[in-house]
């Protein structure tokens, strides 16, 4: 790197890729000019483990280096990654190891950059998002000392955005007002109002139905309730005055800047928009919120008032807003995920009180029993972000014998019924989903119970493999005693079977993360290249699965989510603690990209095309498959099972 040209050539090819792109042109051509090019036949050994550092990190320009690692009798080769142009090879001396990890063997001719190791080290990290980047080469959760890996400083990673366009939608469905007369007793008004939302309010009419006055629930709070005003009075004592009229149809923006410029709470809709017009519609700034999209509280609210179908499938759809717009980073699945838990949940609940009444309505005769609606699976984890697969069902206590078979009948049909109108609502059920309407997930709690005996003493016959999800359940709706008693029933039957919990562990060695990506491919352990990436089965299931299982072993039943079964498990020291927080980090992860891809194209997210993400997001990943790998080696230790390579 001796001419200004070739110095010139290299800078030019680093700040195409990360983290160099992120670098000024001045310290790149510090740092080339203080690095050296290297070429290496095929087959040729960069560096082999336990060789002492150079003082340089690579970067590979052309062609292929394998990295390999050695089985516990030293004979076998494991393939650890594969790392092709544009990628880093000798970054672990930041760690403060000094002696290669993995041996480096290149699987093509290839032409490498050595660079700096200490000038480099000084340039990444006086910029945040190169050391964002770099500190995806080690894991998710363990950044090297003195390296920034904060993620809301990497704009790179700010792959979703609180919509900012949100003031442009047009509010065309705005509630419907609520009236009176100048006359009409206040009583009647705080009547009118119980029903609705709070922060409504009321318009007070005069004789030829022209607006007056708004008549609020805090000044019925205010002044009637602590007995200011009698509820005798007029509404026209109460009122306060119309300061402002709108038309219907106009874009929320134009109602959020009228508000801010009257300095109101609330705005009257008039069919012409003038003060004289016919009343459409009161508007409040909560109402301004939901369409935004940023009010999870108050659309459930609404939810638990639908007076139908059309009306939850709307507001769902406002629920999948606010969780697309809150999608900014891994950090968010903190509460997007238990908020859209909390938004299916409410509708399951409003959704069953709908069929009931229905049911009610035909003469149906109901049993006078109590039951109680569950989550399964990743919605009983609390997991669940997209519409895919909403696992219900229902516990209902054990009939008399002569009450089984027309008890049995109608909780089937309530729960055909309930399942249908989530379908309508939005929801996805696919062949492996878990739904009420099927006597598998609609049963007494006697039922469930010989159920779960079944698959804890008969793990095998019983096929349980296929019915873990039914150990993840989440009361939602009901008498949730019902539940507790099912819960105290498996740890009794999970006690008595001590093979049980190594037969789970064992199920969950057969989904192996994949190895890394390399040319828009996933490569698995035995260097297999297929063009997705599943992030459920190979990334996600492996930590549900042990999670789960460690979570049996240790007798803790509540709670259910697997982060949270992580965060409740005792590690015996700082090692296996700092794995449990990585694995924390890498699930983390691969949750935010599958709610990321099921959001933006309609699916249950766990397909991944490598090619569409980016470099970043690949390492990101990549350092996630390693930690899962080595939970499972982990445990598989502990519990004498082997990994099903």
């Amino acid at each position: 790197m001796k001419t200004a040209s070739i110095a010139y050539r290299v800078a030019d090819f680093l700040r195409r890729h990360p983290p160099f792109q992120y670098l000024d042109e001045s310290e790149l051509l510090e740092l080339v000019g203080g690095g050296r090019v290297l070429f290496h036949e095929d087959g040729e050994l960069v560096f082999e483990r336990g060789q002492k550092r150079r003082p340089y990190v690579y970067v590979i320009q052309q062609g292929v280096v394998r990295l390999v690692d050695y089985d516990e009798s030293g004979a076998k080769e494991v393939l650890r990654d594969v790392r092709g142009e544009g990628d880093l090879l000798g970054v672990g001396r930041y760690l403060g190891i000094v002696e290669h990890t993995y041996t480096a063997r290149t699987e093509t001719e290839v032409i490498l950059y050595a660079l700096p190791a200490g000038l480099f080290w000084e340039q990444i990290k006086r910029h945040p998002r190169a050391s964002h980047f770099l500190a995806a080469y080690f894991t998710v959760a363990i950044t090297p000392s003195e390296l920034d890996g904060d993620p809301s400083r990497a704009h790179e990673r700010r792959l979703g955005r609180r919509p900012v366009d949100w003031m442009a939608s047009r509010v065309d469905e705005p509630p419907t007002a609520v009236t009176c007369r100048l006359e009409t007793p206040v009583r009647v008004v705080a009547a009118s109002l119980a029903d609705q939302p709070p922060g409504a309010a009321a318009v007070v009419l005069d004789a030829g139905g022209v607006p007056r006055g708004l008549i609020s629930t805090r000044a019925l709070s205010d002044r009637v309730a602590s007995g200011e005003l009698p509820l005798d009075a007029a509404a026209a004592q109460l009122m306060t005055a119309v300061l402002g009229t709108l038309p219907a149809g106009l874009p929320a923006g134009a109602y959020l800047t009228r508000m801010l410029e009257l300095q109101v709470e609330h705005l009257v809709l008039t069919d012409d928009g003038s003060p004289q017009g016919k009343v459409i519609s009161v508007l409040a700034r909560r109402d301004l919120t939901r369409i935004e999209g940023a009010a999870p509280l108050a659309i459930v609210e609404d939810m638990s008032r639908a007076s139908g179908i059309y009306e939850l499938s709307r507001l769902l759809d406002q629920g999948q807003t606010f969780l697309a717009g809150g999608l900014t980073d891994a950090a968010a699945m903190r509460w997007l995920a238990p908020m859209a838990t909390a938004l299916y949940a409410a509708v399951l609940r409003r959704v069953v009180v709908l069929v009931e009444g229905a049911l009610v309505a035909e003469g149906h005769e109901i049993p006078n029993l109590k039951h109680c609606w569950v989550f399964f699976g990743t919605a009983g984890r609390g997991e669940l972000t997209t519409l895919y697969d909403l696992d219900h069902g229902l516990i209902y206590d054990e009939p008399e014998p002569q009450q089984r078979r027309a008890a049995r009948g109608y909780f089937l049909e309530l729960g055909r019924r309930v399942s249908a109108a989530l379908s309508a609502c939005g929801f996805v059920s696919t062949a492996k989903g878990i739904v009420s309407g099927h006597p598998s997930a609609c049963r007494s709690i006697n039922e469930w119970e010989i159920g779960f005996s079944h698959w804890i003493q008969e793990p095998i016959e019983s096929c349980v493999y296929r019915a873990t999800s039914f150990f993840d359940l989440r009361p939602v709706h009901g008498d949730c005693t019902l539940v507790t008693r099912l819960q105290q029933h498996i740890y009794r039957e999970k006690d008595q079977s001590p093979g049980f919990v190594p037969l789970l562990v064992a199920d969950s060695m057969a989904n192996l993360p994949p190895l890394t990506f390399l040319r828009g491919l996933v490569i698995d352990d035995d260097g297999r290249y297929t063009e997705t990436l599943d992030l459920q089965r190979a990334t996600l299931q492996p930590v549900v699965d042990l999670a789960r299982a460690l979570a049996l072993d240790a007798g803790i039943a509540d709670p259910v989510g697997t982060l949270e079964r992580l965060q409740a498990l005792t590690p015996e020291d700082e090692a296996a603690q700092a794995l449990v927080n990585e694995t924390i980090a890498a699930f983390r992860n691969a949750l935010f990209y599958r709610t990321r891809a099921g959001l933006a194209g309609h699916s249950d997210g766990s397909q991944v095309e490598p090619s569409n993400l980016t470099r970043l997001e690949q390492n990101l990943l990549k350092s996630g498959f390693r930690t899962v790998l080595q939970l499972m080696e982990y445990t598989g230790k502990r519990y004498g099972v082997a990994l099903r390579r």
